[in-house]
């Protein structure tokens, strides 16, 4: 029986500003996510939030599923589904999958795909999140051209009590909310992608 599982430099997937996450060593298929403070809110705050609304989050196509905590040799680590492309190969979060230059015709038609269907996901399973950073988000290949943005990360509300948990009502208000601030923050860093027809065909 293993005690501890040790996360060495190639399991290493990417950190940000609560954790830095690692690929299982013994299960790829999950991942497995270490604070940076053992004391961080953000995780806490994540798995408050899928233990109140487990029911609800049972179907949904956004959210990782969670397996539970393991001890490794960096502290405890909790243990998510990893979101990988049909190679095998972590999927790229959204900042780095969206063109740096000029997109092409088709990559324009795929990534205006990707964003109409995440809004409709994002609008009908009312996930609560906190920020709206495109590097929260994973652009997962679940067919040849065929794509699902996933939610990863700042996932919950930290306030003390979360109506958005309790009442579809306020929930689908802050997703709402919520959407219209990623769909602005795109039309303003990627105009090439979201011009103004497509900023108002986001917008809700």
């Amino acid at each position: 029986m293993i005690d501890k599982l040790t996360l060495t430099d190639d399991l290493f997937i990417g950190a940000g500003g609560h954790q830095a996450t690692y690929i299982h060593p013994i299960d790829r298929s999950k991942c497995i996510k270490i604070p940076h403070d053992p004391n961080d809110g953000d995780v806490k705050k994540e798995l408050r939030y899928r233990r109140i609304c487990e029911k609800k989050l049972e179907n949904s196509k956004l959210i990782t599923k969670y397996f539970g905590t393991v001890d490794t040799d960096k502290g405890l680590g909790y243990v998510f589904e990893r979101v990988l492309d049909l190679d095998g190969q972590t999927s790229k979060d959204l900042k780095d999958f969206l063109p740096s230059n000029d997109p092409t015709a088709d990559e324009l038609k795929i990534i205006k795909k990707i964003l109409i269907d995440f809004k409709e996901n994002f609008l009908r399973e009312k996930i609560a999140i906190v920020d709206t950073d495109i590097t929260n988000f994973m652009v997962q290949e679940i067919a040849a051209n065929e794509y699902l943005m996933r939610i990863v990360d700042n996932i919950g509300t930290p306030v003390a009590i979360p109506l958005v948990y309790y009442f579809d009502f306020a929930a689908e208000w802050k997703c709402k909310r919520y959407w219209n601030f990623l769909a602005d923050w795109l039309y303003r860093h990627y105009p090439k992608i979201v011009d103004e027809n497509f900023f108002e065909e986001l917008r809700v």
